[in-house]
């Protein structure tokens, strides 16, 4: 899911793109600031594609099912 985040938002605004930076919180629990993804998780949350896997946490380190993926592109992309 970490490098999800990467994928999508580089997809999305263009391959040069970089999230602003993370500030004093990911917005997730289980994601610290210091985390190498943290600002790509929080850019992907604050553009409403993640609301997380729950209970505050973003599971940065699971695996992205094919399911998901769907969902997840829909959202980057406004798809149908």
């Amino acid at each position: 899911r970490e490098q999800m985040a990467v994928f999508l938002l580089r997809a999305k605004h263009g391959s040069g793109y970089l999230p602003p930076a993370v500030g004093d919180s990911s917005g997730f629990a289980d994601v610290p600031t210091t985390h190498w993804a943290a600002a790509w998780i929080k850019q992907l949350a604050a553009e409403s594609i993640t609301s997380g896997c729950g209970n505050g946490n973003y599971c940065p380190n699971q695996p992205v099912t094919r399911a998901e993926m769907a969902v997840f592109l829909v959202r980057t992309f406004n798809l149908p």
